[in-house]
């Protein structure tokens, strides 16, 4: 997981219809809404007209940038994308703009292409709060973010060895380690052990060495902090980095410049 990915809804606190809505991709959430709301320079000209804004919620936890970039299309975008284009997204009559937005948003979570992705699902403004319902292992938050610049500072760079399952050498940035931190696998291994046939990220399984339930997405979280990742760092160009080859899987070529989107 490289740094901090969020993909947010505003809501024009002067127009309550869909165009009073605007879902958007940010590192840094609390600087994101004041530059919406023009406290503080940087981009965000397009909301400019229909400030002032509420941020009413975040999806976060994305494993990479373009992951998040990707959701944040397809949210935009359901009428278009492949993955979406199914269902019909007509506005009904007696929703407001961001209950409409919400509504979306509850099937693109169940939906094939990010319902194995561990993400958050944090309400900001819970004025605004609506039913949803996430897979069982994506949490439900409130309140504000907490500062995403903060520095991890529990290394553990020297925790490398062997792979548990296959028995080679595991580098430090293709390593995955159990929440005990005593058993060191490589991610595609583990990955490839947890997925049943035609998956290609797990969920949760158990730790092939001390037998131990756990989740994949908190292991993921737990290297991304113990390898002391700046969030919010750009995320490392490698293209052979496990999520880009799940993303070149799934993806569909956006209308959007130098970006793509899920089928």
């Amino acid at each position: 997981m490289d740094g901090f990915h969020a993909v947010y809804l505003l809501s024009s606190q002067c127009n309550k219809s869909v165009t009073g809505t605007y879902i958007g991709y940010t590192v840094y959430p609390g600087r994101r809404i004041l530059q919406h709301n023009r406290f503080q320079a940087g981009g965000a000209h397009k909301t400019a007209k229909l400030a002032p804004w509420d941020m009413v919620m975040c999806i976060h936890n994305f494993p990479t940038r373009t992951a998040g970039l990707v959701f944040e299309w397809a949210w935009q975008n359901p009428k278009v994308s492949k993955r979406l284009k199914q269902h019909t997204w007509k506005k009904k009559h007696s929703e407001t703009g961001v209950q409409y937005q919400i509504r979306i948003l509850d099937i693109m979570l169940q939906s094939n292409t990010w319902k194995r992705l561990p993400l958050v699902v944090q309400w900001m403004k819970s004025e605004y709060k609506e039913p949803l319902n996430p897979p069982i292992h994506m949490p439900i938050a409130y309140g504000p973010i907490e500062d995403t610049d903060q520095e991890c500072v529990t290394p553990i760079a020297t925790l490398t060895g062997d792979c548990c399952l296959c028995g080679q050498d595991v580098a430090v940035e293709d390593g995955i380690y159990c929440i005990k931190r005593h058993c060191v696998f490589h991610s595609v291994c583990l990955a490839g052990k947890w997925c049943s046939k035609g998956e290609l990220l797990p969920i949760s399984g158990q730790c092939a060495r001390c037998s131990t339930e756990q989740l994949w997405g908190e292991m993921v979280k737990l290297k991304a902090r113990s390898m002391g990742k700046r969030k919010g760092k750009k995320e490392a160009r490698d293209s052979n980095h496990w999520t880009k080859q799940l993303a070149r899987m799934t993806v569909e070529t956006s209308p959007r410049k130098g970006m793509v989107s899920p089928n």
